[in-house]
């Protein structure tokens, strides 16, 4: 079996397969998925048909967002409701994982190697579930894997053409969702490596004509909020009181608790599992499961013992994670010898932007991780530690999958086949755990009419 596996893995055509594959998965879980999670995204969409005009920040609770997403969707909901609103949101899901295919094919030389990283885009449940809701996320997904193209399609052909093609897709970013901040002042000093040695009045064009195209297509949030608020970053915490259950911090151990047999024993959230005041659990149980049990309507995880399918999510997520790290590691060991050995001497090769490129992926996904943490500290709300906060930097998180398998195939090849099934199982978990949520569901709407309960099974509650 392990023979088969590998073999398959080898081949340059089972990408296309997975990716066949994943596009199955989504319209799945699309029939029978809600299109409301627990954000009340579908208010902006009300408030726009009901008052033709964009809501102001102070407004509504989700008005604090940028409003790409709401006017793209529009349409969508004028026409056919929230459901046609999730069918925009498996357009764009189908979309990001061809082009995440594109994109794992453009930078991950090792066949092998590119195949299996690229299983963690098309199974993983958290990922393929907020990339269909009815939430700016769906759209936050697409943009962040078209920067990364763009950016490494620049990087590789420094023209006019993809400069601009660059910048347009970092502005269009941060019209879409807040989270993308970061990316403005890397693109720029992106640009500037690109261009330092260019004559002096090129490059001054160039970063002005930058500047230009991301102020112009993605700030409209930050000058209306300056404009009404008096302050360009505004949190809907800043304005609308936190909920009492929301409370995150316990003290130390809630920046250091990695008991993950915690999560085994009881795989979703509640009163008895620790993770709601644990970043690290909180972050790895919603990563590898729907840890969170009220996010949609697969609910018969939450209340029976097919709850442990979680169990096994948090088992099989251990070396993935534990290679993940490995691929931190190298990559930041990478980073720091080409900016203080290697830098002279490869500026302008083909290896040297394509270890820039590495090094933006890295840098772009700290910047992430610290809007997640800056927002935990400052608001206390454990929420902010929930992974879909990271969809519109996945693919540095399949970089970082691709270096740790990358490195153990140099170093201990007979091993790559052991991590090969243990990736494999994850799929083939994925696939049983939305076939059975996605059953009961049509089992339940064919037998009682209502899809968005179970009551017969909620009796049986385990009291979440």
């Amino acid at each position: 079996m392990l023979y088969k596996i590998t073999d398959f893995f080898s081949k340059e055509s089972s990408l296309k397969k997975i990716l066949l594959l994943g596009i199955a998965l989504r319209i799945l879980v699309f029939i029978v998925m809600n299109p409301e999670n627990p954000d009340a995204h579908r208010e902006v969409l009300d408030y726009i048909v009901k008052n033709h005009r964009l809501p102001l920040t102070n407004e509504l609770f989700l008005a604090c967002h940028p409003p790409l997403y709401y006017l793209t969707s529009l349409p969508f909901y004028i026409l056919g409701g929230l459901k046609f609103v999730e069918f925009y949101g498996l357009i764009t899901s189908c979309l990001n994982l061809w082009l995440m295919s594109k994109l794992v094919k453009m930078t991950i030389k090792d066949v092998e190697i590119r195949n299996l990283s690229f299983l963690l885009a098309t199974f993983l449940g958290t990922y393929l579930i907020y990339s269909l809701f009815v939430s700016n996320d769906t759209l936050s997904v697409l943009m962040g894997t078209w920067f990364f193209y763009n950016l490494i399609k620049y990087l590789r052909e420094q023209t006019i053409k993809n400069v601009v093609i660059l910048s347009l897709s970092t502005g269009l970013a941060l019209l879409t969702k807040s989270t993308f901040i970061p990316f403005i002042p890397i693109v720029l000093i992106v640009i500037f490596l690109v261009n330092v040695q260019k004559p002096f009045l090129k490059m001054v064009y160039t970063m002005i004509l930058c500047g230009a195209i991301i102020g112009f297509s993605g700030t409209y949030k930050f000058i209306e909020n300056y404009k009404t608020q008096h302050q360009f970053f505004v949190h809907n915490l800043d304005i609308f009181e936190l909920p009492s259950n929301a409370i995150f911090y316990q003290g130390p151990q809630s920046y250091y608790n990695i008991n993950i047999f915690t999560l085994i024993k009881d795989p979703n959230l509640s009163s008895r599992n620790p993770s709601i005041h644990s970043a690290p659990l909180l972050m790895y149980g919603t990563f590898w499961y729907k840890h969170q049990y009220f996010e949609n309507n697969l609910t018969f995880g939450n209340y029976s013992g097919f709850r442990y399918i979680g169990s096994i999510f948090f088992i099989l997520g251990i070396l993935p994670t534990i290679l993940i790290f490995i691929g931190l590691a190298l990559l930041i060991r990478q980073g720091f010898m080409l900016v203080f050995f290697t830098w002279r001497q490869q500026y302008g090769t083909t290896i040297f932007w394509e270890k820039i490129f590495r090094a933006t992926c890295l840098i772009l996904l700290f910047g992430s991780v610290a809007i997640m943490f800056t927002g935990i500290i400052k608001y206390n709300d454990w929420a902010f530690m929930h992974t879909r906060l990271l969809a519109h930097v996945f693919y540095p998180i399949i970089l970082l999958l691709a270096t740790g398998l990358s490195f153990v195939k140099r170093q201990k090849p007979h091993l790559l086949k052991y991590l090969a099934l243990n990736l494999t199982l994850f799929a083939v978990l994925s696939i049983l755990y939305f076939s059975v949520e996605s059953a009961v569901v049509a089992w339940n709407w064919l037998y009682y009419g209502d899809k968005d309960e179970i009551q017969w099974y909620v009796n049986k509650s385990l009291g979440l």
